[in-house]
């Protein structure tokens, strides 16, 4: 397969679309919103050329099914790095010395995407971000806040172009 520059991911992926969740804090739905453009707009990593808020898939802390919206989302993330994983794991890597030992390329990628996800840097792959800490996850901590004061969180989704 023939290997692109990680900033060039949706190359690989062969799409031009994508769709996240994003945890934001905002006290309704065009605060939120404001906040995530902002984010984009300042994100030097991924740069879209359009950004759909589907404000009708936005959801409140107050929602009855926020805690389950929420959670689903972060399995989707830890799917999306069973994938890449397993993928990498198909190459006989099961150790981190088979890590060094790995050529540069499509692999090497994976490795990558996956520390992404691990380290907090939004990426294509991305599909839940929590953008009050910077991560794919949400902290205990941050889980606190949300039921002290739910009226203050949200998930907006978004449909983003390259």
């Amino acid at each position: 397969m023939k290997t692109h520059d990680i900033l060039s991911r949706e190359l690989d992926l062969g799409k031009s679309r994508y769709y996240h969740e994003i945890l934001v804090k905002g006290f309704d739905f065009e605060s939120a919103k404001k906040r995530v453009l902002i984010f984009f707009e300042r994100y030097q990593l991924v740069r879209y050329s359009n950004i759909n808020m589907l404000e009708s898939s936005a959801i409140s802390a107050t929602d009855r099914n926020f805690d389950e919206r929420l959670q689903a989302a972060i399995s989707k993330n830890r799917q999306i790095i069973y994938e890449l994983s397993e993928e990498i794991k198909s190459e006989n890597i099961s150790s981190l010395d088979d890590i060094i030992a790995l050529p540069q390329g499509y692999k090497t990628k994976m490795l990558h995407v996956i520390t992404h996800f691990m380290d907090g840097f939004f990426g294509i792959d991305t599909y839940f971000y929590n953008l009050e800490e910077d991560s794919h996850w949400v902290s205990e901590k941050m889980l606190e806040k949300i039921k002290n004061n739910p009226s203050n969180y949200r998930i907006l989704s978004i449909e983003a172009e390259i």
